[in-house]
């Protein structure tokens, strides 16, 4: 599954995961491990202290207020952010 379709679906209350032959506990520890590892690399990105970053981190606690309680989304679109500014930069 593409970036961009879990990050919709997640969005719009889809399960990340509608395998339905996973029990729905270790779906759930999925999802919370996903937010836990989440959660550790923005706090990671927020503690840096580089001054040429200081946008990304700004827009990454953008993300955090648009997405609140799920770290995993904040992230998700921050890196698709990312990703599309740098596609769309002339060669």
């Amino acid at each position: 599954m593409s970036a961009e379709r879990m990050f919709h679906d997640m969005r719009h209350g889809s399960d990340p995961w509608p395998d339905e032959d996973v029990p729905a506990n270790v779906r759930q520890f999925a999802i919370e491990s996903l937010r836990w590892q989440a959660q550790e690399i923005i706090d990671e990105v927020l503690c840096g202290t580089d001054p040429r970053e200081e946008l990304a981190r700004a827009r990454l606690r953008r993300c955090l207020i648009q997405n609140p309680g799920k770290p995993e989304l904040a992230l998700l679109q921050q890196l698709t952010f990312n990703r599309d500014c740098l596609t769309e930069r002339p060669s």
